[in-house]
Parts: structure tokens; sequence; C-alpha cells
């Protein structure tokens, strides 16, 4: 058995997007799927049984959630609703989001339904909506908060509604011998791909296999967004996409497909992309001549990436540009790394040091982290001065393994705790400063929406010894610890089940609240503050825990505040860059503001 933090932010892709998504390990029927059988959803429940964090678990719910994955999970879905939301459906969802299709009973008896939408009037109020909505503005933040609202509204609603159904493991089970009698009706897919070409990958056809592990999913879904049940060979591959290697493309992150626009939001230092003439905000309306239009952005991706010394040519708009740009860009191998480093333009005495992820590797991240510090210790001092502080950035950063985040706070705490990991009937595990440390030099910690779990360990251990001052915006609010077995009775998957929270050295458990950094520095070229999609909405998710004492901040924050807003050149800068074909990274350069002001004002109160 493995302990570790899942790995709940993993990339979705490597290629040119580096942008980080909410989800797990692919499960899909690929041509590598390994047989999953009803005894192995069993063997599940057992595991949950005799593992989960929480021993009182609604097997009602759980076992409603496996039959809706399990309908879902057909080519051809089907939806599951209470017969009483089913009724009323106007009252909580727009009507565009109401299609049309037949329901049908299993008995006449019951209080649910299963619904089969027809696809071929969904195919067009899709449609509808696409053109609709690629004419629309940018939703502003407001506008996001109502729908978040609106869609946990709905949700609280059909929750309940699912309570009064009382649906049991008995009409799970007509559910799948339903499923199992008639699995023939609903294999074939009734809609095209609608955003672009077909997967060229091989696939198996689907089968009662991909419904058996679709429930399973589901049981555990109802538990926690975290816990899951995977193929090994699936978990190795998200693992590696995160480690150091390389890929063949052009070097640019992207944003935006499916009904929004393909924007490049960087082209990369060095990389093909930005030699070529690729700007920051760019519009990739086609690749090779074929437009990207209500394309997902993997598939977006998929297009552009190629062999190195390939070409691809971008249609881009550009903004203050007449009619369109063709951008001719000759692909090269990509370098991906874990752990980078560089001293700040303009201040060679301000060490950078970006973590990605908490991953197994070699040489270690402990080990590779203290190289990288002792390089831009020489590089300072190659510049005629010495380092003076450093900035650990650890936006975006999804986790990884526990061990491995207590060994990087380590190197900054001196003494005390570092982190507490608590289960039920267990006593804590408590984990202590120990080696010595690294540096004593003064340390910024840069955190946003994307700092998650493992990376959420350095930050709150660093700031309450008020070792490290927090910069950016809220961390994403994930304190709960996975442990990763082999599925009894089958070893070609893996079971990742929630047994455990953490709890910084204050007490407090950083689930759902995240560690709130000392001065918020915003990204965004307003200094605005925008909606980010964090622990508190995904469904399902463990509840917050009431704080033992408030975590105060060991800097004079108005004393750095005021130093910058007299001293800081960061807004300045930004408006001389704005139009760089590579756009500012606005946080970390007001971040370095605030490293002056330490530097300049002392560190503490």
């Amino acid at each position: 058995m493995k302990s570790l933090r899942s790995l709940s932010l993993s990339f979705l892709s490597v290629i040119l997007c580096t942008s980080i998504f909410f989800c797990q390990p692919s499960s899909g029927n690929s041509k590598t799927t390994a047989d999953f059988t009803l005894k192995d959803f069993d063997s599940v429940v057992k595991t949950v049984e005799g593992n989960y964090i929480d021993k009182n678990i609604d097997k009602n719910r759980a076992y409603k959630d496996a039959a809706v994955f399990a309908l879902l999970s057909l080519p051809h879905g089907l939806y599951l609703y209470p017969e009483s939301y089913f009724t009323d459906r106007e009252k909580y969802e727009e009507s565009d989001e109401i299609f049309p299709g037949k329901s049908f009973k299993l008995s006449p008896e019951d209080k649910f339904v299963l619904f089969d939408p027809d696809y071929k009037e969904v195919e067009k109020i899709r449609d509808r909506k696409l053109k609709e909505e690629s004419n629309k503005p940018k939703l502003s933040n407001d506008e996001v908060l109502k729908l978040v609202e609106r869609e946990k509204v709905r949700k609280k609603v059909l929750t309940a509604k699912w309570e009064q159904t009382n649906f049991s493991k008995k009409d799970f089970d007509r559910v799948l011998a339903y499923l199992e009698k008639n699995l023939q009706n609903y294999t074939t897919p009734p809609l095209k791909d609608p955003f672009g070409e077909e997967d060229p990958k091989e696939k198996e056809p689907f089968s009662i296999k991909d419904v058996y592990l679709a429930a399973a999913n589901g049981y555990l879904s109802s538990l926690d967004p975290h816990s899951q049940v995977f193929l090994k060979a699936a978990w190795e591959e998200s693992m590696a996409k995160i480690e150091d290697g390389s890929f063949e493309g052009i070097g640019a992150i992207l944003s935006g497909g499916g009904n929004k626009e393909v924007i490049v939001e960087n082209p990369l230092e060095g990389r093909p992309a930005v030699t070529a003439g690729v700007r920051a905000g760019d519009v990739i309306l086609a690749v090779d001549g074929k437009s990207t239009k209500g394309m997902l952005l993997d598939k977006v991706v998929e297009r552009i990436k190629g062999k190195k010394g390939s070409k691809v040519v971008l249609t881009i708009r550009r903004k203050g540009v007449a009619g369109t740009l063709a951008i001719e860009v000759v692909r090269d191998t990509i370098e991906i790394r874990n752990i980078t480093s560089k001293l700040i333009d303009n201040h060679p005495y301000i060490g950078y040091i970006k973590l990605t992820g908490f991953v197994k590797s070699d040489p270690s991240v402990d080990k590779e982290f203290v190289q990288h510090f002792k390089e831009l210790e020489k590089q300072s001092t190659s510049k005629g001065t010495k380092l003076k502080a450093l900035v650990l950035d650890l936006r975006n950063n999804p986790g990884g393994y526990l061990d491995l985040a207590i060994d990087l706070a380590d190197m900054f705490v001196t003494n005390g705790l570092i982190v507490s990991v608590k289960s039920p009937n267990r006593s804590p595990e408590d984990s202590n400063a120990g080696k010595k440390d690294l540096t004593d030099l003064p340390v910024a910690v840069l955190i946003n929406a994307k700092s998650a779990s493992a990376s959420e360990i350095v930050a709150s251990a660093l700031k309450h010894h008020g070792r490290g001052l927090i910069l950016g915006e809220r961390s994403f609010g994930k304190a709960t610890v996975q442990k990763l077995q082999e599925l009894r009775g089958n070893g070609a998957y893996y079971i990742k089940l929630t047994q455990s929270r953490y709890y910084a050295p204050s007490g407090n458990t950083i689930q759902v609240v995240g560690v709130k950094p000392d001065v918020d520095v915003s990204s965004e070229e307003d200094g605005t503050f925008p909606f980010h999609y964090r622990e508190e909405n995904m469904w399902n998710h463990l509840p917050e825990l009431p704080s033992s004492a408030e975590e105060k901040s060991h800097f004079d924050v108005k004393k750095l505040e005021g130093w910058v807003k007299s001293n800081g050149q960061a807004e300045k800068f930004i408006q001389e860059h704005k139009n760089d074909p590579i756009k500012p990274d606005f946080q970390l350069i007001r971040s370095i503001d605030y490293v002056e002001a330490l530097l300049n004002t002392g560190k503490r109160k």
C-alpha cells in the first residue's frame, strides 16, 4: 500500500496546454482496459466499508450514484431522476437545459424514472447554443457567481428529492439487470463528435465491464470527489505526465475551447510559437485551415502538436490588426521540468524556484531543490551580489506525495509541527521539523486557487512559523489524504480511498477554507480577483471543520503595503509591458514589490 495525497488536480494535457483541470486518471474503455466484473464492484464496496474515513456511509446515496454513473457511461447515455424532480424540472432548470425525450420506469411503483433524450433534438439545441454562446461577451465575475449559486441550489433540491425517493441497493440491482439485458440497445453513440475529428485512438467495443467500472466510480463519488478506482496503467501515465519529460509541439499555453474562443494565454519564452510571432492574446481561428470553432481544447491541441521539424499554420485574429494573420510555426522539442529556477530580472539578489508537483523522481524533489538553490547562489555571486531572498512558487501545484511536502517544508522550518494527519480511531501522526535548514533567507511563497493539498501543507507550515510571506490568492482547500492500493481480487486496478484529514500546525484543517495569503496579490492585469473553482465547489466534498484558532500573520502587512505603495514598480512595469508578445506574469511582478518591501523594512512585526 502506498500512502499519498491524490492528484486531484491532474494535468489533462502537457502537449501545449498547461491548464490544470479537476479530474482523475481516466478509467475509460481504451484498448488497454482490463476486465472489471460485478465481483470487482462488490470488492470496492467492501473496501469502502473497511477503510473509508467515515463509517456512517449513506448507502442509498452511494447506490443511487452508482446507478447514475452506470447509465451515463453508456455510449447512448441514459439519465436517472427522482420522479418528483423530473415532473417539476422547469422549476429548477433553464428551459434550454431541459432536453426532449422519453421517460420510462422499470416498475410501475418506482419513485424514480429513466430518461432517454431525443438526441437528434439535443444536437439541434446544442448547435444553437454554441452559436449563441460564441457571439456573447465573456461573463462577468458576478454572472459566473450567479451561475455557480444556481447550480448549487439545483443540486441541493435534487439531493433532497433523492432522499425522499429512498433509492436502495435493490433498485440499483434492478438498474444493472436492465442494462445487462438491454445493453446492445445503447452501445451506439447517437451523435457524432461535435468538436472535431473522431478520437483516432483505437478503442474496445463498449461492454458490461465498462458499466460495472462506472458504477464503482459512482459509488465512490458519493463519498467525496477524490476517491476512485482506475487502471494501474492510467495512474502511472498520469504521474508520468507531471514528471520531467518532453514533448514535440510549439510551446504555448492555450485556454478556451468548446463554446469559447481558443486563446493563446502565453507563448513560452524561447519556444517556436513566440519565435514565429505568436503573441499573448492571439485568438486561434483555424489550424492548418481547419476551423477551431466549437472544438474542445484538447482537440485543438491534438491538431497543433506534431513531430519536431514539421510545420503547422495557425490562422490568428489579433486585437488592433485588421483581418487575420497566417503564422507558420516549426515544431520543436519542448522540455517539461518539475522544478525550474532563475534569478528575477533586474533583481539578481532574488532567487526564484517553481515547483509544479510533489512527484517521485530521480533525483528526489528535495535533492533537486537544493541543487537549484545552490546554483542560484552561484549565479547571484557571478553578477556581483549575493542572494538575499527566495521566491517559492507553488501556483498551479496540484500536490502529490505527502512525505515530499514534509521534506520541503522542513528545509525552512527550524523546529515545531509541520503537519498532523488524523484518522478515526487512530492516534494523530505528527510530522515535525528536524533537518538542518537550507537557508535563513527571507522567503516569499506564491499560491493561487490551483495550489492544492501537498502544496498547501508547505504553505501553511511556512505561514504558521512565520518562515514565509504568503502572497497570491486563497489556495484550493483540499486537506484529505488518500491511500492507494491494489483492488482486492483484481491487481490491474488501483482503488484510491480517503482515509484521513491533515491539519495545519495551528490545529486547523485546511479543508475547504484553504490557505489564506498574508497579502492578496492579483494575477489579473486590472488587479481583480475573479471566481476560481475550488474544493468548496466540488459536490460531496468533506465539510469544513470549525477553526480552533485564527491564523494570524507574522508580518507587518500594513507596513509592507505602505512601502509598496510608495516605492513599488510593478504597476508601472505592467503598463509598459502589457502589449509584449509574452504576457507579463502579473502576480509574480506584483509579488516582487513585496519581497523588496521585506528586504527594506524588516521581516516581522
